[in-house]
């Protein structure tokens, strides 16, 4: 007498080589994360920072603003922030208000694993207005 067997039992094991391409699929994406994750975090920490110091501008003077924002790409270890051009600070006074504008302008290379560089450009203006006290 023949015992019936579910046809699920009689398969070979193909599942095994999706799940292992799978596997696969979700390192590789896991490792670029790894790799881009940090670097995009920092420029939105950066960002929020340099906006924490336009707020400020009331009381500041173009140069401590831009040292100011330089010093905060140190801290973040941008160092493409810091490059000549990339960060440009402006302010325009009346007699009760004023606004600061902040450009950064730049650009990073994220290198994955040596296989591609990818840029992670970064082209904000950040413009505040401050009352003169």
């Amino acid at each position: 007498m023949k015992k019936n067997t579910p046809h699920f039992q009689s398969q070979r094991g193909g599942g095994k080589i999706g799940c292992l391409i799978s596997f696969i699929v979700v390192a590789i994406i896991a490792a670029i994360g790894l790799k881009i994750f940090p670097v995009h975090r920092s420029n939105n920490q950066f960002i929020e920072a340099v906006e924490d110091i336009a707020n400020r501008a009331g009381k500041l003077d173009e140069g401590t603003i831009q040292a100011q924002i330089i010093e905060k790409a140190k801290e973040f270890k941008i160092p493409e922030a810091q490059n000549s051009g990339a960060i440009n600070v402006s302010r325009t006074v009346s007699k009760e208000a004023g606004m600061c504008t902040v450009r950064i302008n730049y650009a990073r290379e994220i290198d994955l694993y040596g296989i591609v560089t990818i840029k992670l450009a970064t082209d904000k203006n950040i413009a505040k207005p401050f009352i003169i006290m």
